[in-house]
């Protein structure tokens, strides 16, 4: 039988990974699972003072290096309706960090948004979710952007 008890869900807080983050907390709270959300800090997206404490909560350093109002709203919610997350933001590049910190933690499955690029688009921007699913020995869920909003709107 397979037991579900730890999420990694990546989140760099697009329309897309939003929807995908609602997705995981869902899937999470129907199968007693607690979500580990990472967010990846690349050269182009300079590193946001956020320290994460034991409990889970969220501290930002400054006012100006807060995590998005809409990420933190949802996660604080939703941890008070009984949710175990936490979040951590890390450094590197963003499919390497996801495997990794999936691996190194334990995760059971991994649940992230794809953003469907296909032709040059793909080629020039590269695809984070699809260097994940060839890379991972984890079992990865992709969530599209339109079945996403399916899902949550119902």
């Amino acid at each position: 039988m397979i037991h579900l008890s730890k999420i990694l869900c990546p989140t760099d807080y697009s329309l897309t990974s939003d929807n995908a983050v609602r997705y995981a907390v869902e899937f999470a709270r129907k199968v007693g699972a607690h979500i580990r959300f990472i967010h990846i800090q690349t050269a182009a997206n300079p590193l946001t003072k956020v320290t994460a404490t034991e409990d889970g909560s969220i501290d930002p350093v400054e006012e100006d290096d807060v995590l998005p109002e809409s990420f933190s709203t949802v996660l604080l919610a939703e941890k008070q309706k009984g949710l175990s997350a936490d979040i951590r933001v890390l450094k590197g590049e963003a499919s390497k960090v996801i495997t990794e910190q999936a691996t190194s933690w334990g995760a059971d499955l991994i649940i992230m948004g794809s953003h469907g690029r296909s032709g040059l688009h793909r080629l020039i921007m590269g695809s984070v979710a699809e260097e994940v699913f060839r890379s991972s020995d984890i079992p990865v869920l992709l969530v599209k952007q339109d079945a996403a909003a399916k899902i949550v709107s119902e």
